[in-house]
């Protein structure tokens, strides 16, 4: 399996910034002497936060706050 090709699993199973992590890493050359299971929790830790904070934005956004810039 290619770079590419996994890049297009993930965007396609919806994991945009794990791809875009991904691509990074490739393209990194301090990544090169990274462990695997260090690259990959990274990548994990990276679209998991992505998704907390899409989720909290989502629903602060929602809440219909009066004063919306009091966040």
């Amino acid at each position: 399996m290619t770079n590419q090709s996994t890049i297009d699993k993930l965007i396609e199973m919806r994991l945009t910034t794990m791809a875009d992590a991904f691509r990074n890493q490739m393209n990194g050359p301090k990544f090169k002497e990274v462990p695997f299971k260090d690259q990959f929790g990274m990548l994990v830790d990276i679209e998991y936060s992505s998704r907390k904070n899409n989720r909290l934005k989502r629903l602060i956004k929602n809440a219909g706050f009066d004063q919306p810039e009091a966040r």
